[in-house]
């Protein structure tokens, strides 16, 4: 293969990639090539924000992790109970001697 055909086989490649990259950006703002200065350009174009992804949750899973939470609150309320309880009828056992 020949310099001259190796360069153009390059190019074309080169090609093929920008365009693919143009396709991939289509939505995007596309850094222009040649550097120019806000003094220069007289209309400056605002490119929307773009909206950040939602969590993908849904409602099932959303219910499974409240309910687990639930039992998980639960269970310290019952320990909680259940010290208080013991402490209470520590308290009251030696006041009966």
């Amino acid at each position: 293969m020949s310099t001259k055909q190796l360069l153009a086989e390059i190019d074309r490649g080169i090609n093929a990639l920008q365009k693919a990259r143009a396709l991939c950006l289509k939505g995007e703002a596309v850094v222009p090539k040649a550097k120019v200065t806000a003094a220069k350009t007289s209309k400056v174009t605002k490119v929307p924000a773009r909206k950040a992804a939602r969590g993908g949750m849904s409602d099932e899973g959303r219910a499974r992790i409240a309910a687990a939470q639930q039992k998980r609150w639960a269970k310290v309320k019952r320990e909680k109970n259940k010290a208080a309880k013991a402490a209470k009828a520590a308290l009251i056992v030696p006041a009966a001697k």
